[in-house]
Parts: C-alpha cells; structure tokens; sequence
C-alpha cells in the first residue's frame, strides 16, 4: 500500500474543523469578506460570492469576485464567482472553489519499523479538492430564495471521489433588518460507489443582520450568526462591520468578529478584515489566527456593473 506524506498533511489540516474526512474546501471561508467576521454568510450579500452560501444573497446584476490564500499546513486555497441576471428577478451564478494540499515525497513503509520509517520511491504525491457550482436566486418582493447544485471532487495521491451536493438559502428583509436562514453541502442520493464513501460537512445556519446606522462620519451594522456543521459542532458568532466615505471617492471598511465554538479547536477566537472599495471594484483582507499552526490570511477582489448597494435596503 501507498504511503505519502501527504496522508499526514491531511490529518493536520482537517483537525480545527473537526474529523472531517472530506469536503473541507465547501466549509472553508469563500469570500475575504466574508472570512473577517468569521465566514458570515452575511458579509457576502450583493456579491457574486454569494452562490456558495445558498445563493439567495446573490446580486440581481453582473458581478465577480475571487479570492485566494493560505491555509494551515501550506495549502493553498482559491475561488471564483460569476452571477449575472437572467430575466425578471432571476439571476444566475457560476462558481469554483479549490483547495491544494501541494505534494510531498512517497514513501514505503518499512513492516519492520511498525511503519515508523520507510523507503521513498522518487515519486510524489498530492491532493486537492475542488467543487464545481452552479446556482440560481429569485427575490419576491422583502423575500429571497435561492438555490445551488456543486460537483464536488477529492483526490489523494491516486485514490479519488466525486459527489454531489445542493445548498439552499432563504432570507426576508424588515424594517431594514435582515434575516436569513440556509442548508449547505447537503448530499444527494445516487448510487455511484464514490459517493457512499464521501461524507460531506452538512452545514445549517442562521443569522440575522442589523440596519445601518450612522455613528459620527461613519456607518455600523451589526451581525449575529449561529452554524451547525456534521462532524465540526456548533459556531456562534457576533460581529460588526463599520464604513466611511472619503472625500476622494473611497469606501474603507473595517469587520470583525468574536466567535465561540461547542468543540475544541485551534482556531482563534476571533478574526478581523477590511476592505478598501472605489466605483465597482473592492480590494478586501481577512485574518484568523489557528494557534501553533499559524496563521490564515485571505485576499480577495470583488466587481459589480452597477456602484455597490444593499439591494434589500
């Protein structure tokens, strides 16, 4: 049997989220944005990025947005975002997300040594997950829903799968206060033997969203969020995100969060981001620290046709 280095990187990188054996790249943050106060679903109303959050947030208009960075244990993670109308209140939004554990040395395991030591063969071996989105949103009036489809694929040196999932989000919007509620990464039946040995990170979550509100030259809004995800546990999350125009025609941003978790975990308990925005384009910056595996950083870039506004306000 094949034994690489890699086997252990994956250990490493998937215990801050629990014993998730697979899917890690749909629970990792999709959006900077979103990554400053904790992977708020929130944080990516009226981008592109919102298909990987149910898509019921998704902006009734053309838009991108990518975002890229490292992970723990030297992975690199990636993703990209499209929408754009497609009739009426429709609108409709391709995506990629990625996840590269890089490659290391493959090594035979000596039996002798209980597999301690071994013997490498020259050749080397990776793994990478990736997931294929496509979704759709309709708004009706203070309602949204939304709904995605993603082809989710993992490979381990030469040991791969693929499965499907769907994700689902619904919100409405009151008083300027908006309330939302989705179901992620939830896998559908079929019999392809792949799919009965993948399990996906199920995720449920809910949040709600304060109105802006003017404190001093600048503007606040709140964020309470509450997600469940199989095998990881439960993270509640309250955070906040505070605006100010400058007289040159910029839009700076600061967002964070306080975080508890129900499991232990190497991730810190907060994490912080900002962003600096002109016309249609934002520049955006997340950080969450995990403890003695380092630190995460995101960058991400985000696009609209039309100058950015909150379309449920």
């Amino acid at each position: 049997m094949r034994l690489g280095i890699i086997v252990a990187m994956l250990a490493l990188a998937a215990g801050p989220l629990g014993a998730q054996a697979s899917g890690t790249v749909l629970v990792l943050p999709a959006s900077a944005r979103a990554a400053g106060v904790g992977d708020a679903a929130a944080l990516v109303s009226g981008t592109a990025g919102a298909l990987f959050y149910g898509a019921a947030r998704l902006p009734n208009e053309r838009a991108a947005s990518m975002s890229a960075g490292s992970w723990i244990g030297g992975a690199q993670l990636a993703s990209f975002a499209a929408s754009m109308p497609a009739g009426g209140r429709r609108v409709l939004a391709l995506g990629v997300q990625s996840l590269d554990y890089g490659s290391a040395d493959e090594i035979v395991p000596d039996p002798l040594s209980g597999g301690k030591t071994g013997t490498a063969t020259g050749d080397r071996v990776g793994a990478n997950e990736l997931a294929a989105t496509v979704g759709l949103a309709e708004r009706f009036g203070r309602l949204r829903f939304g709904m995605a489809l993603a082809i989710v694929h993992q490979q381990v040196a030469d040991v791969s799968a693929t499965t499907l999932a769907v994700n689902l989000g619904e919100g409405i919007t009151v008083g300027g206060w908006d309330i939302d509620g989705s179901v992620e990464h939830a896998e559908l039946p079929h019999g392809a033997r792949a799919a009965r040995t993948f399990t996906l990170p199920a995720t449920y979550r809910g949040g709600v969203t304060t109105p802006s509100w003017a404190v001093g030259a600048a503007s606040w809004r709140g964020i309470a969020e509450y997600r469940w995800i199989r095998d990881a546990g439960s993270t509640g999350l309250a955070g906040a995100e505070g605006s100010y125009a400058t007289g040159a025609g910029w839009m700076l941003q600061v967002r964070g969060a306080a975080l508890a978790y129900a499991a232990e975990t190497e991730r810190a308990p907060w994490s912080a981001g900002g962003s600096a925005a002109r016309g249609a384009w934002s520049l955006d910056y997340a950080y969450q620290g995990y403890g003695a595996l380092g630190a995460v950083h995101r960058m991400g870039v985000s696009w609209r046709s039309r100058p950015p506004h909150d379309p449920s306000r």
